[in-house]
């Protein structure tokens, strides 16, 4: 038996990868960006809360 999966499911694996990785990029890019916005009611300590820290 090989360790690998099949060939067929790698393309949907990696599609969910490429789809968690942007998640977490737009994630973070807005908290950083609510972090240098004064107006905006999005905070470090949210974030952290959110990610179950």
């Amino acid at each position: 038996m090989s360790p690998h999966p099949p060939e067929s499911k790698l393309p949907i694996r990696r599609g969910w990868r490429i789809a968690g990785g942007l998640a977490l990029v737009l994630t973070l890019g807005l908290a950083f960006w609510g972090y240098t916005t004064p107006d905006m009611q999005i905070h470090w300590e949210n974030l952290a809360a959110l990610c179950g820290f």
